[in-house]
């Protein structure tokens, strides 16, 4: 039987699908995949005039693990126009619905590393380190579809959980990226958090050495 929280999950990705212009079917029959996933029943099957997405919502009790996810995209990723995606609904705080997010494009990182060195020049932290933590995390979404994990509408929290899984981020750099991501929530929902230059800057240079690290930056 679906729990709560993944039939709320489930009920707010299909909205949002709906909303963005695709037709929607909840837990469709297999015979709807017109290729062999190996009796694979996913909690999404959407589809539009462009492409086709099939959407798993991994709770707890989901007994299938990141291989076979993997095994799932490899195979869904052959076929042209169809696209698998993952999102998971256990975390124990989560400040946002998972979303559809949107490409990570390398290309425009030092303008946007500019911009956000600009607001440290004026001191402005508590506006650069949102914008900041968004830079890492479309990071690490990136460095999972080079592991065939699709992690585009996973929850950000789980996001970490995934690279830790995957060796991308050791164990202290995951407990790192917790401090930050309370420190980004608190930012966002509260006001009369104090930050200091040091650690704002301590964040910033984490941050870059993790994006050179996965070849999405080159410092010169």
């Amino acid at each position: 039987m679906m729990n709560e929280r993944k039939r709320i999950a489930i009920e707010t990705i299909a909205k949002e699908l709906e909303d963005n212009g695709y037709t929607v079917s909840i837990e469709p029959d297999t015979s709807m995949i017109p290729f062999d996933l190996q009796n694979y029943r996913p909690d999404i099957f959407a589809t539009n005039n462009k492409e086709n997405l099939i959407v798993e919502v991994k709770s707890r009790s989901t007994p299938r693990t990141i291989e076979r996810y993997k095994h799932i995209a490899e195979t869904v990723s052959k076929q042209k126009n169809w696209r698998f995606m993952l999102t998971t609904v256990d975390d124990q705080y989560q400040s946002e619905h998972p979303v559809i997010k949107s490409d990570f494009d390398p290309e425009a990182l030092p303008k946007i590393l500019h911009k956000l060195d600009r607001l440290f020049e004026t001191e402005s932290y508590d506006l650069a380190l949102p914008y900041l933590w968004s830079v890492y995390i479309s990071g690490m979404r990136t460095v999972g579809y080079k592991h065939g994990v699709p992690i585009d509408v996973t929850t950000d929290k789980s996001v970490l959980n995934y690279m830790y899984s995957l060796g991308e981020i050791s164990n202290e750099e995951f407990e790192k990226s917790l401090l930050f991501l309370n420190l980004r929530n608190q930012l966002i929902h509260t006001f009369d958090i104090q930050i200091t230059k040091e650690q704002a800057i301590e964040i910033r240079e984490y941050v870059k050495k993790k994006l050179v690290d996965w070849n999405l930056l080159t410092l010169k």
